[in-house]
């Protein structure tokens, strides 16, 4: 059956004053029965800044401060209340845990000190062992403590093409056979594509290890769900400035949630309705896409200086029509500001 998502954020939920909190809920509840919602994705951790960096989550765990315990029962009040499916959403590197952890470390051209990319996630590197441990055990408490059906990796979970040159890293390349030096893999285009291949396995890899992690305590029923730029789908040789592929994704992962955010990709609003059936043909020309992938939609334009959008309900509708036209069976949107439409 056809999948509509929604994808929530708590910090929206949220109150200090319970009884508005409560009051929250019930319109969160409303809304999501209202709108025959199959499938909600809720976040698991707390970014009011919206600076991406996680210093806090929605449930207790043995690593980061707990803002609140409201993950498992918002969780638990909308499968009951609206019967939906609840995935939680989880951050996968960009975590602010222990400073002596490696973070992921950028090497632009010409330059000898790699150094943490000023405009992208502050992310730990997939590459440190003590990571990958700390990131699994935020995973294990929060299975240990709430009620869900899914989960869904964040779209933090990314490489550029000048990442990641942090010490353990470039340990992974070089047992993996690759030099030890970005510059020159990247001036060999064999090995610069292989790399990037490379790069993409061990970030699927981590997030396949965190949800056996889920799993071992939630059982084996819990579903995966990953999100992914639109211009791996679109362009697949841009894997190298993501470390994303869509194929991999599909194969790996039980849905496929691609951000189909035309204004977050950059393209003008006059341009948006054809960008958004390029995509739709792209995942067309692959079996099994169509029925594997969810198109989440934005509700909301970013901006770099805060001054976010709202994006009005008339041209959300117009662009799920453009999607059910052209055969897309499964696709929400993101943010819900429930509150305010």
């Amino acid at each position: 059956s056809p999948q509509r998502i929604m994808h929530i954020d708590l910090d929206y939920v949220y109150d200090e004053n319970l009884q508005q909190m409560d009051r929250n809920i019930d319109v969160l509840i409303q809304r999501v029965k209202d709108m025959q919602i199959s499938t909600v994705y809720l976040q698991a951790f707390a970014d009011p800044d919206g600076d991406g960096l996680v210093k806090e989550v929605w449930f207790p765990n043995r690593l980061l401060p707990m803002k609140a315990d409201i993950f498992s029962r918002v969780a638990w009040q909308l499968r009951t209340r609206s019967g939906v499916n609840i995935y939680a959403w989880m951050p996968v590197l960009s975590w602010d845990l222990d400073p002596t952890l490696t973070r992921v470390k950028y090497l632009p051209t010409g330059e000898k000190k790699a150094q943490i990319h000023p405009e992208q996630y502050h992310r730990l590197s997939p590459f440190d062992d003590r990571v990958r441990a700390q990131v699994g055990m935020l995973y294990e408490d929060l299975a240990g403590h709430a009620a869900f059906d899914g989960i869904l990796f964040h779209d933090d979970a990314l490489l550029s093409d000048y990442e990641d040159a942090s010490a353990p890293a470039i340990t992974a390349y070089q047992q993996a056979g690759f030099s030890g030096s970005l510059s020159e893999i990247r001036q060999n285009p064999e090995q610069f594509k292989q790399w990037a291949r490379f790069k993409s396995r061990a970030l699927t890899d981590f997030t396949l290890e965190l949800s056996a992690r889920v799993k071992a305590i939630r059982g084996p029923h819990i579903k995966t769900a990953r999100n992914i730029f639109a211009l791996p789908v679109i362009q697949p040789e841009s894997e190298a400035w993501f470390a994303q592929n869509y194929a991999d994704f599909l194969k790996s992962y039980d849905w496929t949630a691609i951000m189909a955010m035309p204004y977050l990709e950059g393209v003008a609003e006059k341009s948006a309705d054809q960008w958004l059936i390029q995509l739709t043909n792209q995942i067309k020309n692959i079996p099994q896409a169509k029925d594997k992938s969810i198109l989440e939609l934005q509700a909301q334009n970013w901006q770099k200086n805060g001054q976010h959008q709202a994006i009005s309900s008339q041209q959300l509708a117009h662009w799920m029509s453009l999607l059910q036209l052209n055969g897309v069976k499964n696709y929400g949107y993101y943010p819900d500001n429930f509150l305010h439409n």
